[in-house]
């Protein structure tokens, strides 16, 4: 398998491990007793926990965590920090918010502009351009996500489910602005340090947030004491855990906008799930929306071929990094 297949194979796997983690976090009326804001940090903290323990046992396993400590003492953690504050606090605690509100389904589908956002944003910062295919995949992937949510205001709850899609389009832009960063934090680095320092700095900002949050301590250890909803969560943490290493990867691969339509493939696999597992109906045009994210999903992974050709300067590929990281420095 080439490196470019990877980054995208990499991409499709980590939007179907997120269509996983989605039907695996807790829906609405699921957290009774306790307000949203203290529901959603404590769901986020456990989950981002498990994700950091998965990883750094991971990287210890891979014989990696030596490479996560120096990155943990150097000034390069100030950019993961960054990531970790976009796609931590920002992004997850806003999804999982979004997710209790409105429903796994309209959560997933809410943030289908991010890839959108992210190209924009890479356009603009990274100078990765893209070949006019890919910018149509891109578009086509995003809007067809966006249709599965149309009928979110047909629900029997309209203004939480509205209110829900609101929060989720603001995670959906600091999400975007996770993998500009990301892009310009990995260089000279592996891909699974850097997202075990994050985890490992998104977990520690939500255990900071709860104990600022009221009631956020108290909501946590009910959420502990709970099976049904403790042992769901953090497979969730660790199915996301990787699914988040997977996708640093298919930026680093592939570019942040091809990276990002295929992870946004979750879409149709968070609602494919939750038709089956959670017995979610499914409406005509939902069914819509999943045939149109797969075709634009199709057509930014066709694009690939056609940017070096066609265009010289529009190859999405960043420089080749060191095969060590002795830019670590303190």
């Amino acid at each position: 398998m080439t490196r470019r297949t990877s980054g995208y194979v990499d991409g499709l796997m980590s939007g179907a491990t997120w269509g996983v983690v989605a039907v695996l976090l807790p829906g609405p009326g699921q957290l009774s007793g306790a307000s949203l804001l203290a529901m959603s940090v404590a769901v986020a903290a456990l989950f981002d926990t498990a994700a950091a323990l998965f990883l750094l046992v991971r990287s210890a396993v891979a014989g990696s965590l030596v490479a996560v400590v120096r990155l943990l003492a150097s000034r390069r953690v100030l950019a993961v920090g960054v990531c970790s504050v976009l796609g931590g606090p920002l992004f997850m605690g806003g999804y999982i918010a979004a997710v209790i509100l409105a429903g796994p389904s309209d959560a997933l589908t809410a943030t289908a502009t991010y890839p959108v956002i992210g190209a924009i944003l890479a356009r603009l910062f990274l100078r990765q351009r893209l070949h006019r295919v890919a910018w149509l995949g891109v578009t086509v992937t995003a809007a067809g996500a966006a249709l599965i949510t149309v009928d979110a205001g047909g629900s029997d709850d309209s203004v939480n489910v509205l209110v829900g899609v609101g929060v989720a389009l603001t995670a959906a832009a600091a999400v975007a602005s996770e993998g500009i960063v990301a892009t310009r934090a990995m260089v000279g680095l592996d891909t699974n340090t850097v997202m075990a320092v994050r985890e490992l700095l998104s977990a520690i900002m939500f255990g900071v947030v709860l104990l600022a949050v009221p009631g956020g301590i108290a909501t946590a250890g009910m959420v502990v004491t709970d099976t049904r909803l403790i042992v769901p969560i953090v497979c969730g943490g660790v199915i996301g855990g990787y699914s988040y290493a997977i996708w640093y990867r298919s930026i680093r691969t592939i570019g942040v906008a091809r990276a990002m339509a295929l992870n946004i493939s979750y879409a149709v696999w968070g609602a494919l799930f939750a038709w089956s597992v959670r017995d979610a109906s499914a409406t005509l045009l939902a069914a819509t929306g999943c045939a149109v994210v797969t075709f634009g999903a199709v057509l930014t992974i066709l694009s690939g071929r056609l940017g070096p050709t066609d265009a010289p300067s529009t190859s999405v590929d960043p420089p080749p990094a060191p095969a060590a990281a002795p830019g670590l420095a303190t």
